[in-house]
């Protein structure tokens, strides 16, 4: 079912209108508080509740769309707006940082997203995925910038990724393992064992999921989170 934009069924949708997903309410059904760190007109940005490392954050639209990649102009400023609030943020509770984005075209060509409402990820470390995707995907292209990196990759699927300071890099993936990148983030940083988001939260008391969680929003957020 959708509703002004949004389909009942997507968690990031329900988030949207609820105010906290329905992974976060499992995780802390007596904490009256959510995973959103800050918000603007159209996107909220909210803590991962499958967190590859601690810190790791989603930049989400409101409304139920497949890729950023297909904001219009308007919605792109305040994506830009969200981004830099988060990378402040980011930046001060953790140091550099890396971003990616699965951008499905449809739900036959999701790029590697296994949930198909748009969602740029953004996680604390300096990680270097470059050579692995240019190895799975040769036509790999470099941009100046991440809007020139929507620009670039609007109306079709695909892989997009970066760190700072450095260049964006992205791909069409019109076939794509799922999670891919997320996958990749997952080696590099030696947590394989939550490379699926669904782990992560199966497993959340053996991986410490709730505690990087609330470490996290007490860092990003500046003051202690309750309990």
């Amino acid at each position: 079912m959708s509703i002004f934009g949004r389909t009942l069924e997507c968690p990031f949708c329900v988030l949207a209108v609820d105010g906290r997903s329905p992974v976060w309410s499992h995780l802390f059904p007596a904490d009256t508080g959510n995973e959103v760190i800050c918000e603007n007109g159209s996107f909220l940005v909210v803590l991962d509740t499958a967190p590859l490392v601690e810190g790791h954050l989603l930049i989400i639209p409101d409304r139920h769309i497949t890729a950023l990649a297909s904001l219009p102009e308007i919605e792109r400023d305040e994506l830009y707006a969200a981004k830099r609030e988060a990378e402040l943020r980011m930046r001060e509770a953790y140091g550099r940082f890396t971003y990616f984005e699965h951008g499905a075209e449809s739900r036959g060509r999701h790029a590697g997203a296994c949930i198909d409402h748009a969602h740029l990820h953004l996680l604390p470390g300096d990680i270097d995925l470059l050579p692995h995707v240019a190895r799975d995907y040769p036509e790999i292209q470099a941009f100046t910038g991440y809007g020139d990196a929507l620009d670039g990759l609007a109306g079709r699927a695909y892989v997009m990724f970066g760190r700072e300071p450095g260049p964006v890099h992205g791909a069409h993936a019109p076939v794509c393992a799922t999670q891919y990148l997320r996958r990749l983030v997952a080696r590099e940083t030696e947590r394989e064992a939550v490379w699926n988001w669904r782990d992560a939260v199966r497993w959340a008391d053996t991986l410490a999921v709730r505690e990087r969680l609330l470490s996290a929003r007490t860092k990003l957020l500046g003051h202690p989170s309750p309990r």
